[in-house]
């Protein structure tokens, strides 16, 4: 069963508790609060790890959700009120009190414009314009004006009040009625039309159904390497057997079950779509390319391809694998003919091609020019020429001892030098801080 986050108000739980319900014979559906809307750029990245879609509550917060997660791997819709739902809640008003007094109610969607306290009355006479100036607020709206929102209409609405300047206020914001109510301050709240919220949450669980489906469909790695020095490559030979047992390793360390064939140029891993959006992160980086750099100093030219059948998979890995050779970028081909370019988790096209510097650094330092270009991205990796043993260590995944080893030898050549002492809390040896050169 489907698991589905809906990312409210504590305001407007009750009426989402009642408004979702037949649709937990479809799917478990959880309602989770939130405070203020600032807190969603923070809960979103998390709660889809958690989740196989979110329905949020707040369009204003669309913009810079997307802004800020721009790849989420799991399907995420907004929910928010058309203006027809604002009219329905002034027919409403009207028709319980036909004597209301127009200029003395407030609409607090309006309170944080330039103009500031728009009544009733004049919204309605410039009906023509009021979904337009609605819109425009979302999309004027920076991000810090976005952090601070709603502190900044309660604000305004409490001055407004205190000063006499309105009635009733007509509440958008869930925050704004929840003050409101705390406040003894006449409102009346926005709500949804139900059979809005009906069919978003019936177009995501659709959305969640088809991401499923495609988990499923094949996909194909072509690998080949050497990168920019082309050549043709042997099946049988030290290298190929060095680039295989990597990739098994690679598979291991995913936990996935990869099915690995030579081919002419290098390497074809037979997999599915959900195995390539895992290493690649939601299609966003080369983790495969950077373990091949990484652990055997081989910058390789990887092309991605999803499709329909197996076949078509291969022909989209064909054209990423070109894609790749001709920009020096891996790529993802997906099955609707979009080319994805691919980061790397470190530069490494700055450290290919130093040959020079490398078969200096062989005769002065006794390392093997893989092992140096390990330590290069290595560094690269973590940001800094400043390491400890024990860091070094772990980016290069090999033991403290082989990481001492390549220290030492480094510090003879003159190419790293001993800069600090890191001293834990714990009792023990403190570490030496070592600051790289190469």
């Amino acid at each position: 069963m489907y698991k589905i986050a809906l990312l409210t108000y504590p305001y407007l739980i009750p009426f989402f508790e009642e408004t979702i319900a037949p649709f937990r014979n479809q799917c478990t559906v959880d309602l989770i609060a939130f405070e203020r809307q600032n807190q969603l750029l923070t809960m979103i990245p998390t709660l889809t790890e958690q989740y196989d879609g979110l329905c949020v509550f707040s369009a204003l917060a669309e913009k810079f959700i997307k802004q800020a997660h721009p790849n989420l791997p799991k399907p995420v819709l907004f929910l928010d009120r058309h203006s027809v739902d604002y009219f329905k809640t002034f027919f409403m008003m009207i028709s319980e009190n036909r004597d209301l007094d127009f200029s003395r109610v407030l609409v607090d969607t309006y309170l944080i414009l330039p103009e500031s306290a728009y009544s009733l009355e004049y919204i309605l006479q410039t009906v023509a314009s009021f979904e337009e100036r609605r819109i425009g607020l979302t999309e004027d709206i920076s991000l810090e004006e976005f952090n601070d929102i709603e502190a900044k209409t309660e604000s305004i609405a409490m001055d407004l009040w205190q000063r006499g300047k309105f009635d009733i206020l007509v509440c958008r914001f869930a925050n704004m009625a929840s003050l409101m109510e705390r406040e003894g301050i006449p409102y009346v709240f926005v709500y949804p039309e139900k059979h809005r919220v009906e069919e978003t949450m019936t177009n995501l669980i659709s959305r969640i159904r088809l991401d499923k489906q495609t988990e499923g469909l094949p996909a194909s790695i072509m690998i080949v390497p050497g990168g920019d020095n082309r050549r043709e490559f042997q099946e049988i030979s030290a290298e190929s057997i060095r680039i295989q047992r990597a990739l098994l390793e690679f598979s291991k360390n995913y936990s996935m079950n990869f099915t690995i064939q030579f081919m002419a140029q290098g390497y074809e891993i037979l997999t599915s779509q959900m195995t390539v959006q895992k290493i690649t992160g939601g299609f966003m980086t080369c983790q495969l390319g950077y373990f091949l750099f990484s652990t055997l100093g081989v910058n390789a030219r990887i092309g991605y391809g999803i499709g329909n059948d197996i076949t078509s998979a291969r022909q989209n890995a064909i054209k990423a694998r070109k894609a790749a050779e001709d920009s020096g970028i891996n790529c993802v081909a997906t099955g609707d003919g979009s080319m994805i370019p691919l980061q790397l988790r470190s530069s490494i096209r700055q450290t290919v091609g130093q040959g020079d510097s490398t078969a200096l650094l062989v005769d002065r330092t006794g390392l093997s020019p893989v092992t140096i270009q390990r330590i290069r991205s290595a560094l690269q990796f973590l940001g800094t020429n400043d390491v400890t043993n024990h860091n070094l260590a772990e980016a290069l995944q090999v033991t403290v001892a082989n990481a001492n080893r390549f220290l030492n030898a480094l510090v003879h050549s003159g190419n790293a030098e001993i800069v600090d002492i890191k001293r834990g809390m714990a009792k023990g040896r403190p570490s030496r801080i070592y600051r790289i050169n190469l």
